[in-house]
């Protein structure tokens, strides 16, 4: 399974809705290109976000783009024609310079609504998938300041990775833990702690991010798995949560149409 759409921002989608592309005014890019990626190139490349609000996103699908636009794993989108998960496109757009971290998925829903006449609906559907809820140990992460949110690795000395968040929701952790390379989570995380507010924490996992071998995550190139070292269950045992694997309610897209850019 594809687990593509590398970008360079870790941000939270506003909500599920209702509908697609129906909110007033939703923010849009000023101006976005669409073209079909050249055939020659056999691996689709890293998207980037340079000075100034341009972004850059080559050889992806339209399947990875609804991926990022709506922070959902390739398996939770259902239904579409077969080439919405083939061609490539590359998108080059322009975002007010401005614009915070979290418009950029909101804006790909606009370019998708706008360009590739996307018209989705979500769906309830129960399958195996890790829940998120609260553990036994005291909760060791802070409530946040309400500033951006952002999470990011480091390197530490003993060998294990840092992952530290700022401002992260726990719906949103549980959103990005399938996309975070190499920590093994290859199931969508349903969200069940109870908890509403933002908060600040680190989290140590014995899984080199940088090693390679893997498929991709949002972060880029998964790890090969190592045996020494917390696991991400470990960790976030250690820090309050657990992360159960087991039936649940996992909500999907399903996209009822879908076109090739004009």
């Amino acid at each position: 399974m594809e687990r593509r759409l590398t970008v360079l921002l870790l941000s939270a989608l506003a909500g599920w809705q209702a509908h697609s592309q129906t909110a007033p005014n939703p923010p849009a890019f000023e101006v976005a290109d669409i073209k079909p990626s050249d055939p020659s190139t056999l691996m689709p490349g890293k998207g980037r976000i340079l000075p100034g609000g341009r972004i850059e996103i080559p050889g992806s699908t339209v399947k990875n783009f609804i991926m990022f636009a709506y922070g959902v794993q390739e398996d939770m989108i259902l239904g579409g024609p077969k080439w919405a998960g083939q061609d490539r496109f590359d998108v080059v757009a322009k975002a007010p310079p401005n614009a915070a971290a979290e418009m950029m998925r909101p804006m790909f829903q606009s370019l998708l609504a706008e360009r590739f006449k996307l018209v989705i609906h979500r769906e309830d559907q129960v399958r195996a998938a890790y829940v998120l809820t609260v553990g036994k140990r005291a909760p060791q992460f802070q409530k946040g300041d309400g500033g951006r949110q952002e999470c990011n690795w480091s390197s530490l000395e003993s060998g294990l990775r840092r992952r530290e968040c700022h401002n992260l929701t726990m719906a949103e952790l549980a959103r990005q833990l399938p996309g975070w390379g190499g920590i093994g989570i290859d199931l969508p995380v349903v969200d069940q702690t109870g908890l509403q507010d933002a908060y600040n924490f680190h989290l140590d996992v014995g899984m080199p991010f940088a090693r390679g071998g893997g498929e991709h995550g949002e972060d880029g190139p998964t790890a090969a798995p190592v045996e020494s070292g917390p696991t991400i269950f470990a960790a976030l045992e250690q820090i309050g949560l657990k992360l159960d694997s087991r039936k649940a309610p996992v909500q999907v897209i399903v996209i009822d149409h879908v076109e090739p850019p004009k």
